[in-house]
C-alpha cells in the first residue's frame, strides 16, 4: 500500500524559541560591534589634534567665508567683553 511519513515540526513555542535565540545572538553581535565603534569614535573625539584638523576644509570661497564669519563672531564677543570669546 502507500508509504507513511512522519513529519516532526516545531510547534509555535519551538519556533519562537529558535527565533528568540537567533535574535539574541544577533543583538549580542551588534552590541559588541557598537561598543567597538564607540571606542574608536570616542578615542578620536577626545584628541585635541589640531594638526590633523588643519586643512580638512577645502580652500574655496565658501570655506573662506565661513572662516571669516567665525573670526568676526569671535572678535565681536571679545569686543563686547564676553568671556566666551576669550
Amino acid at each position: 500500500m502507500g508509504r507513511h511519513f512522519v513529519l516532526e515540526c516545531a510547534g509555535p513555542t519551538g519556533l519562537a524559541r529558535v527565533m528568540s535565540q537567533m535574535l539574541e545572538k544577533r543583538v549580542d553581535e551588534l552590541e559588541k560591534r557598537v561598543a567597538e565603534l564607540a571606542a574608536i569614535v570616542g578615542s578620536q573625539l577626545h584628541k585635541k589634534d589640531w594638526p590633523a584638523t588643519v586643512g580638512t576644509l577645502p580652500d574655496d570661497e565658501i570655506s573662506r567665508e565661513a572662516e571669516r564669519l567665525g573670526r568676526d563672531y569671535r572678535d565681536s564677543l571679545r569686543d563686547s567683553g564676553d568671556s566666551a570669546g576669550a
